[in-house]
């Protein structure tokens, strides 16, 4: 057995469990950390963890720890985050040489996307290679409660959907309320829950900007279908999660979307788009309802552009995507209502999913072989990746009854190099 190593991670309270052990037989010490955008907006990629006591490891997440001698990182989308930044300022190229230099020992894309971005966003680095060699993929992981499905005996003769997200515009909630008014103006029994604090516009990157342009989607929150929840507790939003028959997630861009892994994990198939990493895992019609829409190169939503956000034209563009996914969305869901028997294989599924590709007791003994392996190594000797793990695409699991055909990762999510 070797022996146990402090790991340190930030002490986020959230968003780091997605991507460390949630059980591990290293210690795990949670850490303040000074978000250096507390001093400028534009250092939002940087971070200063507290020195004591020490650690055998730092396990970052988003933000480079400029003080840790040694350290794996996990990021969402672009790491460094310097959106803000001149690429070819002073700071912009510090960042690059952290996570280039021999400290940052592993580099930990959260999805086949994520790789995407990086790749994209170093294309012209030079030290493209050194990072590279560094890069492999593990998505994140959650606990799957040990629950019963919650709907199983359930007639969905009123279809109960439950949007998460508290960037209303850019996760979905205005295509979730859409869906409720058609379902009105076609008579369809279906049920619209809400759980946001309804942040719309002004730096959310999807958002239009223009003036009053959310105001008839919060007008929809009053409809007679629609219950509006504001921000809840986890286990509140887990539980209704539950007992929904589809969790929404129509977004025009999420880095992974965690509440649709909460919504599989409950049991729940998911609506959403096909976007980012959400392909990774939401296959449709077998756990959940997948939308296409418009992408980039690396597949992320396409839009006119972040710097068009104040124009008509883009707010045209937002409202006619809304719009159109509503629609396709209503024409779907119709088909299960009233009909169990279609719902009990995509929540089959859904569940499944979960359980293979997200579950935390795999990841975490990944993570904790990691550590050991990264604590062994000498900084002054480039990452080896093991090549157990060195896989560039990723593998299948064979389907279950009723799946049609589908393919899953290997348990716990994929692991993948860049070579």
């Amino acid at each position: 057995m070797a022996k146990s190593l402090r790991i340190a991670v930030y002490d986020d309270r959230y968003p780091t469990n997605f991507v460390t052990p949630r059980a591990s037989r290293h210690r795990i010490v949670r850490k303040r950390f000074l978000p250096l955008n507390l001093v400028s907006s534009k250092l939002e990629g940087v971070t200063l963890i507290d020195p004591t006591p020490p650690a055998d490891l730092v396990h970052a997440f988003n933000r480079i720890p400029l003080n840790a001698s040694k350290f794996v990182i996990s990021f969402e989308s672009h790491l460094p985050r310097q959106f803000a930044l001149n690429k070819q300022g002073r700071m912009a190229r510090y960042m690059r040489s952290r996570i280039a230099g021999p400290g940052c020992r592993r580099i930990i894309a959260l999805s086949h996307f994520a790789r995407r971005c990086f790749l994209d966003q170093h294309a012209d680095n030079p030290d493209l290679a050194l990072l590279t060699d560094k890069l492999i993929v593990r998505h994140p992981n959650i606990v799957v409660p040990a629950v019963e499905d919650a709907m199983a005996d359930n007639n969905a003769e009123e279809l109960i959907l439950t949007f998460v997200g508290a960037h209303f515009g850019r996760k979905g909630g205005c295509v979730a309320v859409k869906i409720a008014e058609k379902a009105i103006e076609r008579n369809l029994p279906i049920r619209v829950n809400i759980v946001s604090s309804l942040q719309v516009g002004g730096y959310i990157w999807t958002d239009p900007t223009s003036t009053g342009f959310f105001d008839p989607y919060i007008k929809l929150l009053g409809l007679k279908n629609v219950q509006h929840h504001g921000a809840l507790p986890n286990e509140a939003v887990r539980q209704m999660l539950r007992n929904s028959h589809f969790g929404v997630l129509a977004t025009f861009g999420d880095t992974f979307g965690y509440s649709a892994l909460e919504s599989m994990s409950e049991h729940t198939p998911v609506l959403g788009t096909r976007v980012c990493a959400l392909p990774e895992f939401l296959e449709d019609g077998v756990n959940g309802i997948s939308l296409p829409v418009k992408l980039n190169e690396v597949g992320d939503w396409w839009s006119p552009g972040y710097d068009f956000r104040g124009d008509q034209d883009y707010a045209q563009y937002f409202r006619d995507e809304v719009e159109r996914l509503a629609t396709e969305a209503i024409d779907r869901l119709a088909i299960y209502i009233g009909q169990p028997k279609l719902m009990a294989p995509l929540r089959r599924e859904a569940r499944r999913t979960a359980e293979v590709m997200f579950g935390s007791e795999p990841a975490g003994n990944f993570l904790d072989a990691l550590y050991e392996r990264v604590a062994l190594e000498r900084t002054r000797d480039p990452a080896q990746l093991d090549p157990a793990l060195d896989t560039s695409s990723p593998r299948s699991l064979p389907p279950v009854s009723g799946s049609r055909g589908a393919t899953r990762q290997p348990p716990g999510g994929p692991v993948a190099s860049a070579a």
